[in-house]
């Protein structure tokens, strides 16, 4: 499935990270110099709609991932599939269903706004990271596969990791992938 990958690429994006100058596309106005608020860049496009599990870790193309979260849209769980590290070939299935955990995620994928430090060149970790294996489900068992808004360094911004991070996890059910 979608999840399996994504999580594969993060731990293989991260892997051989190394930093860098770029110019800041955010930088506004000659102001240099100051910590600010800066917009976030959030997914476009359409929403992602998967399975609510992680029965099928190669069911789809991990770079057709993620779109915006539907205003509307109200999850009553979260599932994230991980890689196990113990067991190559399995992948772990694990849920959320606490209302406060859900709600923290929900809101971290929704954040519009970082607090940055603005100046003209913007030093910025030279790696790519990829969304985190999350799947929002509502209480209809729609799920979809959001992807963060990004920071002006086009990382994942530190809300969704801190929320991915924190979150109530419970394993639900192991995976074998074939």
């Amino acid at each position: 499935m979608l999840l399996a990958a994504l999580g594969a690429a993060a731990v293989a994006a991260t892997a051989g990270a190394v930093e860098g100058w770029r110019h800041s596309p955010d930088f506004p106005n000659g102001v240099s110099g100051y910590w600010g608020m800066v917009a976030t860049r959030m997914p476009t496009g359409s929403p992602v709609y998967v399975k609510p599990d992680c029965s099928d870790p190669h069911d789809s193309d991990p770079h057709k991932a993620g779109g915006p979260i539907p205003q509307g849209f109200v999850p009553v769980r979260v599932i994230e599939c991980r890689d196990s590290a113990d067991e190559p070939g399995t992948v772990t299935q694990h849920e959320t269903r606490d209302p406060k955990a859900v709600r923290a995620l929900l809101t971290a994928y929704r954040t519009t706004h970082v607090r940055e430090y603005i100046s003209s060149e913007m030093f910025c970790a030279a790696y790519a990271d990829s969304d985190p294996a999350i799947v929002f489900v509502d209480v209809h068992g729609v799920a979809i596969a959001p992807a963060a808004p990004r920071d002006t360094c086009d990382h994942v911004v530190t809300a969704v990791r801190t929320a991915v991070e924190n979150g109530q996890w419970t394993v639900t059910s192991f995976v074998t992938a074939h």
